[in-house]
C-alpha cells in the first residue's frame, strides 16, 4: 500500500521552516560555500529567497510512504486527526484527550511513528509529542 503524506503551507511558513533548519541564510550561505557537493543547499537558498517575495504563495508538497504488511484501521486515522487538531502536548497529554488509559495509547502511537505517519517531538520534561506535520494522506491500493 502506497500513502501520499500531503502537506500544504505558505511561503512565509515554508521561509520559518528554513529558519529552524539553517537558523538564517547567512549561515546557508556558509554551509553551501563549505560543502558545494551538496545539492540541497543552493536549492533551499534560491526558495528562500523566492519566497521572501512571495510569502502568500502556497505550497503544497507530498512525502510519500510505502507500507507493506501493515495493519492501518480507520482508529488509526482517528487517531492522526485528533493529534493534527488537538495538538497534545505529550502522549499522556494526548491520552487524557482521547479519555483512554496511557497503556492502550503508547503502543497506537508508536507503531503509527514507525510507519513515519507521525512524528515524536521532544516535548515537556522529557515527554514525547506526537505531531502530525501534514493536511491530507492518499492511500493508493
Amino acid at each position: 500500500m502506497m500513502l501520499k503524506l500531503i502537506k500544504r503551507r505558505n511561503g512565509s511558513e515554508f521561509i520559518q521552516e528554513l529558519k529552524d533548519k539553517y537558523g538564517s541564510m547567512e549561515n546557508l550561505q556558509r554551509l553551501i560555500k563549505k560543502d558545494p557537493d551538496n545539492l540541497l543547499y543552493p536549492l533551499d537558498y534560491d526558495d528562500w529567497l523566492y519566497y521572501l517575495e512571495h510569502p502568500d504563495e502556497v505550497i503544497e508538497t507530498e512525502d510519500v510512504i510505502f507500507l507493506k504488511d501493515t495493519d492501518l484501521k480507520m482508529s488509526d486515522l482517528e487517531l492522526l486527526d485528533i493529534i493534527k487538531k488537538e495538538h497534545p502536548k505529550s502522549i499522556r497529554n494526548l491520552s487524557h484527550i482521547l479519555n483512554k488509559d496511557i497503556k492502550s495509547v503508547q503502543p497506537k502511537v508508536s507503531k503509527l511513528a514507525k510507519t513515519g505517519l507521525l512524528k515524536l517531538e521532544q516535548g515537556p520534561k522529557n515527554a514525547k509529542k506526537p505531531v502530525v506535520n501534514f493536511n491530507r494522506i492518499e492511500i493508493e491500493i
